[in-house]
């Protein structure tokens, strides 16, 4: 069974189960593990609206994190399920904002809550603006904080 397993391709959620090695002597997933866990529920929220990661790669634009906050609340523990949701906030030519809740299966609170912001760059690490052909689709699918 693979590390990192998707859930359906039309579902944002992208479910992770905590590998031996991303634990600690405790058996407590490491903090380090959480920005790699929001990466893929950030890549699967693209897939699953349509959108590719690596075709916005191939058109020469990258998506350059910026910052990053977690806020962790609760241990993640070796063979726990962890089901990765993510959220648009912000979608502008020069800036990107996902919001990220990660809860355990079973639990009503997340064990950790975070927030991605990303500079849409050139081959060369230059900030440029996001091509309308992605910022369009992308802007469209911006979610209200609650």
């Amino acid at each position: 069974m693979p590390a990192y397993a998707d859930s359906p391709e039309e579902s944002p959620v992208l479910h992770v189960r905590v590998r031996f090695a991303e634990t600690d002597q405790m058996g407590i997933a490491h903090h380090a593990v959480y920005p790699v866990w929001m990466e893929a529920g950030r890549v699967q929220w693209l897939r699953s609206h349509g959108l590719s990661y690596r075709s916005i790669e191939e058109s020469g634009v990258s998506l350059a994190v910026s910052g990053l906050e977690i806020r962790y609340r609760r241990a993640a523990r070796f063979d726990d399920l962890i089901a990765v949701h993510t959220h648009l906030r912000v979608a502008r030519s020069r800036l990107l904002r996902f919001d990220y809740v990660l809860v355990r299966a079973g639990d009503d609170g997340p064990l950790a809550t975070g927030t991605s912001v990303h500079v849409p760059t050139d081959p060369r690490g230059r900030a440029v603006r996001l091509p309308e052909t992605w910022l369009a689709p992308i802007a469209a699918l911006i979610e209200p904080a609650a």
